[in-house]
């Protein structure tokens, strides 16, 4: 056991830890310690895990970007949080009308709204409808 930790501690050391991923000199997408993506496994528990945590950073960064967001109603945020987890930050903040809708709690024009965006008519339909009706329902 004490052998194989020395040869974990030596591939750590001359592999390098990257937390994000990166091209290795052979041009290959890796991460961690030197694993190519492209042979990467994860469980479905680990996916969990990640997304968890991915969820705790969106809603500090939403609440830290729109001041409204974190008073609003439990679904109102979640739709929100949902939004911004599929489409990232940036993208989600180009809704202008629906998050301005959304912060004076005009949620039936805000529902509306979502539906009049590409990632309601061609990315994403069926999901954009859902959280519409969750947010029409408020």
């Amino acid at each position: 056991y004490i052998k194989h930790m020395n040869l974990i501690e030596k591939i750590k050391e001359h592999e390098g830890f990257s937390p994000v991923v990166y091209k290795c000199p052979n041009g290959f997408d890796t991460i961690g310690y030197g694993q190519r993506v492209k042979y990467l496994k994860v469980t479905e528990e680990e996916a969990e895990k990640w997304l968890i945590k991915e969820v705790k950073e969106l809603k500090k960064r939403i609440a830290s970007t729109f001041g409204w967001w974190y008073n609003s109603p439990e679904e109102v945020k979640d739709v929100v949080v949902e939004m911004v987890y599929q489409m990232g930050l940036s993208a989600f903040s180009k809704f202008k009308k629906t998050i301005y809708l959304l912060e004076t709690e005009q949620y039936k024009d805000a529902s509306e709204e979502m539906l009049d965006s590409k990632w309601a008519r061609t990315d994403s339909p069926n999901r954009a409808k859902e959280l519409s009706n969750i947010i029409s329902k408020q």
